[in-house]
C-alpha cells in the first residue's frame, strides 16, 4: 500500500470506529445475513468478541506501515481461526462484509477508497492464511509421522 493509500485507510476508520462494537456490530450483522452459514461458528453472546475484534483492527490499522511487525501475530491468529472452523473462503465472506460496514458508516466513501480498504483487509488476511496453511501442514506432517512410527 502507498503512504497515501494507508493514510486514507486510517482516517476514514477514525471516522468509522469512533463509538465502541458500531462497527463490529455491523460487521458480524452483515457476515451472518450474507453467510448465515458461519453463525454456528461464534458465540451467541458477541459482546466480548466484537471488543476482541475492534481492539484487533485497531492495532492492524494503526499499523499499516509496518505490518511486517505484525505478522506473526497475524499468522497465529490465522493457525488459531481452524480450531473455530475457519475455512479459506470464510476470509473473504468477512473481508466483503468489512467493506459493507465501514461504507455503511462511510460518509465520503469512494471507489479510491474502497480500493483501499480492499488492499488493507488483504494485507492482514493473507498472512492469517498463511498462518492456517503452516499450521495444516505441520499437522499433517505429525499425523505422517504418527503412521510411520506405530
Amino acid at each position: 500500500m502507498t503512504e497515501e493509500s494507508i493514510a486514507r485507510v486510517q482516517a476514514n476508520f477514525n471516522e468509522v470506529a469512533h463509538q465502541p462494537r458500531i462497527l463490529s456490530g455491523r460487521f458480524y450483522e452483515e457476515m451472518f445475513r450474507t453467510a448465515p452459514q458461519l453463525r454456528p461458528l461464534f458465540p451467541r453472546e458477541l459482546t466480548a468478541l466484537q471488543g476482541h475484534f475492534d481492539a484487533a483492527l485497531a492495532l492492524v490499522i494503526r499499523n499499516l506501515a509496518d505490518m511486517d511487525a505484525l505478522l506473526p501475530s497475524l499468522r497465529d491468529l490465522g493457525a488459531q481461526h481452524i480450531g473455530w472452523g475457519a475455512q479459506p473462503q470464510y476470509y473473504l465472506v468477512a473481508r466483503e462484509a468489512l467493506i459493507h460496514a465501514v461504507r455503511s458508516l462511510s460518509p465520503n466513501w469512494s471507489e479510491v477508497l474502497e480500493r483501499d480498504w480492499r488492499q488493507a483487509i488483504s494485507a492482514i488476511i493473507v498472512p492469517m492464511l498463511d498462518g492456517a496453511a503452516l499450521a495444516t501442514a505441520m499437522a499433517a506432517a505429525k499425523i505422517a509421522d504418527e503412521s510411520q512410527t506405530k
